[in-house]
């Protein structure tokens, strides 16, 4: 046996043993006013630990709610461990790490922005002033996309949900977001909190007996390669459908390739995209991709009941919720938390999601894809970076 097919082996192998800790309980949540509840009550009646790790915590009406209940929660004698990222919590990240540091709560941002020195007091990273300054410097590009909530090493929350009013309905002050995220029960979540704690110390984690099966990070270089591998063969090698929904489409040639091969192999590609999107240029972006898509038969919907800012992949009988959104971004540079859902539920409740959201959507036909604009043409030249 060749050491290529004795890695096959050993790695169909370690994902038969994974399945055996699927989520014992999983629900999908994609009204943000529940999904927000939900978490908020559990964090109040948390016991004795709490990870909480978001791209962006702002300081407003929703994470004033957040630091308030965090806070509580350190009086109770539980431990409160708070990471945000450097650029999507830019604004408020340092205001914020000072009033949860007053409650007890041990905060840390994940590589703070170079001309931001009132962060680096809570930057991950030991050292001086320089030290710091240099290390923001050369890790710029690099950041915490993740969002992920643990309570009590048992309960736990992933998806696009960010600590941001943004979410929220108009009627109640947001910008009507369109999110999904799921609650998970189970063994499995102590995988998550080991993720968690790898970000936390700048450690690269042992890739566990779940990955792949139950969750993908890429917080090595080796665990990012093997996630994109793993999506890439799913798509490819899908023999019913491939849904996916996602903010910012722009597949690296891997995923380009994954899709064309599926719609080749006449499986069912359907593509949830935004209308309008929080980031101008992306709609343009992503219509020099999904039109050589449609062209072999891929089906395009664009969300018009606000802003879509899901992710999510459903393959035949298994689907991929989290913080990824299939660009090059996602794939390549950012850190990313992503959960493997399995049960048939779960899946009925996101089939039927997906079909609602495709309802209020527009679908496009070939000849209404726009033609690409020069500013178009000229970031998909940097697309390695988007």
């Amino acid at each position: 046996m060749t050491s290529q097919q004795q890695s096959h082996k050993h790695r169909r192998r370690h994902l038969q043993q994974a399945s055996s800790l699927q989520w014992e309980r999983s629900q999908l949540l994609v009204d943000p006013e529940a999904f927000f509840s939900r978490m908020l009550s559990c964090i109040e009646a948390a016991r004795h630990t709490i990870d909480f790790e978001y791209y962006i915590f702002e300081n407003d009406s929703l994470g004033q709610r957040f630091v308030e209940a965090l806070g509580e929660a350190c009086r109770r004698g539980v431990r409160v461990r708070v990471m945000m990222d450097g650029v999507g919590s830019a604004a408020s990240g340092a205001e914020l790490s000072q009033l949860l540091f007053s409650y007890g709560v041990h905060v840390r941002i994940y590589n703070p922005l170079p001309w931001l020195g009132g962060a680096y007091r809570w930057s991950r990273r030991s050292g001086g002033w320089l030290y710091k300054f240099l290390m923001s410097v050369l890790n710029i590009n690099r950041r915490d996309h993740r969002k992920l909530c643990v309570v009590d090493n048992d309960l736990a929350w992933v998806g696009s949900f960010n600590i941001s009013a943004t979410h929220l309905p108009v009627d109640v002050g947001g910008e009507d977001w369109r999110d999904y995220g799921v609650e998970l029960a189970g063994p499995g979540v102590l995988q998550l909190v080991s993720t968690f704690d790898a970000v936390w110390n700048g450690h690269r984690p042992h890739l566990q007996r779940g990955f792949l099966a139950n969750y993908l990070s890429n917080r090595s270089l080796r665990a990012r390669r093997l996630k994109n591998r793993f999506v890439a063969r799913q798509v490819a090698g899908a023999t019913n459908r491939v849904w996916l929904v996602s903010a910012y489409f722009l597949p690296t040639a891997g995923m380009r390739r994954a899709l064309l091969q599926a719609c080749a192999a006449g499986t069912e590609v359907c593509l949830l995209l935004p209308e309008q999107s929080d980031v101008a240029v992306f709609p343009g972006l992503s219509a020099l991709c999904y039109r050589e898509l449609m062209q072999l038969g891929a089906r395009v919907f664009l969300y018009q009941s606000g802003v879509m800012h899901a992710k999510a992949l459903l393959v035949d009988d298994f689907a991929v919720i989290g913080s990824s959104n299939w660009n090059h971004r996602s794939t390549l540079h950012d850190l990313e938390l992503d959960v493997v859902i399995r049960k048939p539920e779960t899946l009925l409740q996101l089939e039927a999601v997906m079909r609602r959201d495709a309802e209020h959507s527009r679908e496009l036909v070939l000849e209404e894809v726009p033609s690409p604009g020069v500013l178009s043409r000229l970031l998909y030249i940097v697309r390695y970076w988007m």
